[in-house]
């Protein structure tokens, strides 16, 4: 995958002003179920069997969350962080380099909350428990398969 871009900030002209944008809160915005369960492409995994690399899109937007949100899980974080803080976490312990048989992102947050970026536990659990959940019918969906690869 030599042309193979892991990430992507919109616009890229932007990519210093949005590393140094602050961060408020973290929110996981479930949204409306269409086919499949979320937005995915396919650059062929090397480690899962049918799987898909992963990439990290980091996008200003003109809104807090999409018009189709079903719900949103605001989590808390400490004061002055900014972007590049949990950018530079997640490059740091290779996070970005990730594989999947569908979208899924859960498992950030036990990072960002083992190292002190999220600051209410409960909030956390609130957050995970909603993203297994099929929108807006809130049926359980068993977590897809993940691996991280070199």
């Amino acid at each position: 995958m030599p042309n193979f871009q892991i990430i992507h900030f919109i616009p890229q002209s932007r990519e210093a002003i949005i590393l140094n944008s602050p961060v408020h809160s973290i929110t996981a915005v479930p949204h409306t179920q269409t086919a499949g369960t979320n937005h995915c492409h396919t650059v062929p995994s090397t480690v899962l069997h049918g799987g898909s690399k992963g990439y990290i899109a980091i996008s200003e937007l003109p809104y807090l969350w999409a018009p189709d949100a079903q719900t949103q899980f605001k989590v808390h974080v400490p004061p002055n962080l900014k972007v590049k803080d949990i950018y530079n976490l997640l490059i740091q312990n290779d996070r970005h380099k990730n594989e999947f048989d569908f979208c899924r992102c859960r498992m950030q947050f036990g990072l960002l909350q083992h190292q002190g970026l999220l600051v209410d536990p409960e909030e956390v659990t609130a957050a995970k428990n909603g993203i297994v959940l099929l929108w807006p019918d809130q049926t359980p969906l068993l977590l897809d398969q993940g691996a991280y690869y070199q």
